[in-house]
């Protein structure tokens, strides 16, 4: 069966204030291309049938390091961005307490439907990226590999969905930067993520 290989982007740079990142076009750090380097080495072996990331450039930069100069094409593809936090986006959280009063609890209380101002609820960024990668899958072989390249938010969300899991597991769902998870994609697979879209 096909296989899907998972990978979140490599490191970015320090965050002390843990501030919001969500879409915000933040390159790598100088070890996130390090990680990407181990990866390179790890799947250069590897023959892939489709290669996909995120169209921001903290993914574009891990996957053009992965495949180094391998001709095989990159499908760029928005649909993979992280989840947009909207007018969260760069701030604190003492900074969006102070802003949009009553915001932080509201969406710890409902993760799925809170909308941030100008942003994405965990459902509407569930739709996005099941409607993409069931497009995506559909064209690949029985036996042929793709890599995708992505974010911590995008990739729970795949994993959650292929280990039949609900929100509440979402944020146990590790990611770390750099790691790489390998999916089996059976044909059960693809009808369940086809009425996820």
């Amino acid at each position: 069966m096909p296989v899907l290989h998972l990978l979140r982007h490599g490191t970015l740079p320090s965050n002390p204030e843990r501030r919001f990142i969500g879409q915000q076009d933040i390159p790598l750090s100088e070890k996130g291309r390090r990680e990407a380097l181990f990866w390179h080495d790890e799947f250069s072996t590897v023959s892939l049938a489709g290669v996909w990331t995120s169209d921001l450039s903290r993914c574009r930069e891990t996957t053009s390091i992965i495949l180094d100069s391998r001709s095989i094409p990159v499908h760029i593809d928005a649909a993979f961005r992280e989840i947009s936090l909207g007018a969260w986006e760069g701030l604190t959280k003492t900074d969006v307490e102070s802003r949009f009063p009553g915001g932080l609890d509201a969406r710890g209380c409902d993760f799925w439907n809170y909308v941030p101002c100008g942003g994405e609820s965990f459902a509407m960024l569930s739709r996005r990226v099941m409607k993409a990668l069931f497009r995506r899958l559909s064209w690949l072989g029985e036996q042929e590999e793709a890599l995708l390249v992505a974010h911590s938010g995008v990739n729970r969300m795949i994993l959650m969905h292929y280990m039949s899991l609900s929100m509440k597991d979402f944020f146990s769902i590790p990611q770390p930067c750099a790691s790489c998870t390998s999916l089996y994609i059976s044909p059960e697979d693809m009808n369940r993520l086809q009425t996820l879209c």
